[in-house]
């Protein structure tokens, strides 16, 4: 089951605030569509139907970025009651008279961020900072970033063998760090190892820039990133963005969930899932805490606060445009944060 997608069955007084945020944006998106409609007839005298549905699907873009702003007026964290997640069971058609229009937010940051797996560099460090110590906490947390993606590697539906898991997380390690001293992790790979390869190419010694871009790394085939007809795969689990190792419990999967710590089962995320999806605990979700008022919850365990969070900064917005029988989608990750959003990556087919 992917919670992320999941539809939330309790909607009561959603369906007004989705109302008062859409109306709030119609305007700016009904005036950007009409006017870049102008032009296109000036410039080509007709348009096509690609023309259309290439307009109707940057507007459904801004509709999600504009949701996504007016989220941070209703509320100060981010979970599956916010507007922006039930944004796509609203029938957006009624803007165009053109074709069918829908647009879908998912959360990245209930994903497992894959560049957190490498010890950050330390940036402008303030006077008298203990460097030393510094890096010592920063090894730490990378170590216990790690150990979620070794759990998460090890369990069902995955159950990636002991020694196959660490040295997915090493060649991780080893493709997402600076690699300034070409140091190798014990069952990692370096620049040797990739060159050796037919046909052969360099570690990247950088960030994830994409999900795609794992199958690159040693140890990360498409059967494990995508699955199989029998197993799913681990890349609806996973994000390049961000850094700090963060994951919104709000939002992230049951197998997630799990995985955040030692002590964990299957049984007890479906509790943390139960209540979260209750409309009644809606307000409890503000704190990163709220977990520990789910009943299944073992009372030795103790989420780490450093590693887990109830605000997202990264959305990706789907607009999926149809006219007849031709359709469009086009999908844009966003970065969220001061009230601004910034678009980092945008894929048209």
């Amino acid at each position: 089951m992917n919670v992320c997608s999941q539809v939330l069955k309790n909607r009561k007084g959603m369906a007004l605030l989705l109302v008062i945020s859409l109306v709030s944006v119609l305007s700016i998106v009904t005036l950007q569509f009409n006017r870049e409609m102008r032009e296109g007839y000036v410039i080509s005298g007709s348009l096509g139907n690609s023309t259309k549905l290439s307009e109707m699907t940057r507007s459904g873009i801004i509709i999600g970025e504009q949701i996504l702003l007016a989220d941070l007026d209703e509320n100060e964290f981010d979970s599956l009651h916010d507007s922006w997640a039930l944004l796509g069971e609203e029938d957006l058609s009624v803007l165009f008279n053109l074709g069918d229009l829908t647009v879908e937010v998912q959360d990245e940051g209930g994903k497992y961020q894959v560049n957190a797996v490498a010890v950050q560099e330390i940036e402008n460090p303030l006077q008298g900072t203990d460097l030393a110590a510094e890096k010592a906490k920063q090894e730490q947390h990378a170590k216990d970033v790690r150990n979620v993606l070794w759990r998460l590697l090890r369990a069902d539906p995955f159950l990636v063998e002991d020694g196959d898991a660490r040295e997915i997380i090493d060649a991780l390690i080893d493709w997402t760090d600076s690699g300034d001293d070409d140091g190798e992790e014990e069952y990692g790979a370096e620049e040797n190892y990739y060159r050796s390869l037919d046909p052969p190419y360099s570690c990247k010694n950088g960030p994830i820039e994409s999900i795609e871009e794992l199958l690159m790394v040693k140890g990360f085939t498409p059967e494990l990133l995508y699955g199989t007809e029998e197993t799913p795969g681990l890349a609806p689990l996973l994000t390049p963005w961000g850094s700090d190792g963060k994951i919104n419990i709000n939002s992230a999967d049951v197998l997630l969930l799990q995985a955040l710590e030692w002590g964990l089962d299957k049984e007890t995320a479906e509790g943390m899932i139960d209540y979260r999806e209750d409309e009644n605990n809606k307000e409890e979700l503000k704190t990163v805490t709220w977990y520990k008022k789910v009943p299944s919850f073992p009372s030795a365990v103790e989420l780490e606060e450093n590693r887990t969070t109830t605000v997202s900064n990264f959305f990706t917005i789907k607009a999926s445009a149809t006219i007849e029988k031709q359709k469009k989608i086009v999908t844009a990750t966003v970065e969220r944060a001061e009230k601004t959003i910034k678009i980092r990556r945008w894929d048209s087919n």
